[in-house]
């Protein structure tokens, strides 16, 4: 669970960072700026909600694999 966390620091890490880049230097700002923002926000969720269930997935497998490697060669399925 750790790596997860470590994962989505990461990302939040990375998107606090890319927000000054990212600025408009006039200091007038757009009536559409929240709905592009929240748009773009659905959609982030909409993709962490899919990756985040496929590391879990992978992970499991992968400690089914390495638990059968472990076992006899006569107990494998």
């Amino acid at each position: 669970m750790s790596l997860l966390i470590k994962i989505i620091l990461l990302f939040v890490t990375l998107a606090i960072t890319a927000i000054p880049a990212l600025a408009i230097p006039d200091s007038r700002s757009l009536p559409t700026d929240f709905l592009v923002w929240s748009f773009l926000g659905c959609c982030a969720l909409i993709i962490v909600a899919q990756v985040v269930p496929m590391i879990l997935e992978l992970r499991k497998q992968a400690k089914l694999a390495a638990a059968q490697k472990k076992l006899p060669e006569q107990h494998r399925l």
